[in-house]
């Protein structure tokens, strides 16, 4: 596994995040509208449990113990502000991290406490899956525009690397 290469997907998921957000503005009511058909309550629940996802996975990653997926509460994310300072946070402690960790620590296999079982992985490999699994999640944000009525985000890797 190749650190700059991981960074970059980081760096690439900042960047769709950020495309996504554009898409609506300043708009916080569309975060809440119901969005039927879409497998999702509400585009909100979609970008939560990205976010939340990335606070199990920081906490395996970095504490070293399992937390479950956290639940959303009704009150909580429900503006573009409180969803981007909950990615700011959850963001920068993992590239704090990673930041420390040499090229042979973030391939070094180690064992981690998944959900009680002892499993074998490099810090790299549990990042990789935290940055997938928010990738894999872009297709729920374009069916969620478009159950909303909105032009669907197209996610494209090349954009990102375009000049």
């Amino acid at each position: 596994m190749d650190k700059a290469a991981l960074l970059d997907l980081m760096a690439y998921t900042d960047y769709a995040w950020s495309d996504i957000e554009s898409s609506f503005g300043s708009d916080n009511e569309a975060l809440v509208r119901p969005a039927p058909g879409s497998g999702w309550p509400a585009l909100r629940n979609c970008l939560a449990h990205i976010l939340l996802g990335r606070e199990r996975w920081n906490a395996a990653i970095i504490e070293r113990k399992t937390i479950g997926v956290p639940d959303l509460a009704d009150d909580a994310l429900r503006t573009w502000g409180e969803l981007n300072a909950y990615r700011a946070e959850t963001g920068s402690r993992l590239a704090s991290f990673l930041a420390g960790l040499s090229e042979a620590d973030l391939v070094a296999p180690q064992q981690f406490d998944i959900d009680g079982d002892m499993l074998t992985y490099s810090h790299g490999d549990l990042v990789l899956h935290l940055v997938l699994h928010e990738i894999a999640h872009h297709g729920d944000v374009s069916t969620l525009m478009y159950q909303l009525g909105m032009e669907p985000w197209v996610p494209g890797y090349r954009f990102h690397v375009s000049p």
